[in-house]
């Protein structure tokens, strides 16, 4: 048994590296993370390597498509998605957006503070808002 200890302990290691902070990476494609997909045909809730794709728009139209309107994120959640997402507009567009809207995917407390810091209007429910 230990004589493989010293290889699988390098192949541990490298799936941990590519791993980073996700639970779960594709071995077909890396930077894939495995998600449920609302598209689900056999109806058996099967996670399947997808990523999370951001897009920013004004008034229903994506926004100058010279400049990078989207973004990429190994996320399965939205919640996760809302910082990344506004580095890469800031990176694009040199500021934030004045306003954003966003649905209750995006609610979370450290989103409405860094849209506060960043002196963005939010529009964007919180995860229970219905229930309340």
């Amino acid at each position: 048994m230990t004589k493989h200890y010293p290889a699988n302990i390098a192949r541990y290691e490298k799936q941990e590296a590519i791993l980073g902070e996700r639970n779960s990476y594709s071995k077909t494609d890396p930077d894939a993370t495995f998600m449920k997909l609302k598209e689900d045909h056999m109806r058996n809730g099967q996670l399947k390597p997808a990523y999370n794709v951001q897009i920013s728009t004004s008034n229903q139209f994506i926004v100058n498509r010279r400049a990078t309107p989207y973004s990429i994120h190994p996320n399965p959640t939205d919640t996760n998605t809302l910082a990344g997402h506004l580095e890469q507009h800031e990176k694009s567009f040199g500021s934030a957006p004045k306003s954003l809207t966003a649905d209750a995917g995006y609610g979370s407390e450290e989103n409405y503070t860094l849209l506060e810091e960043k002196n963005v209007t939010a529009f964007v429910k919180y995860g229970l808002f219905d229930k309340s």
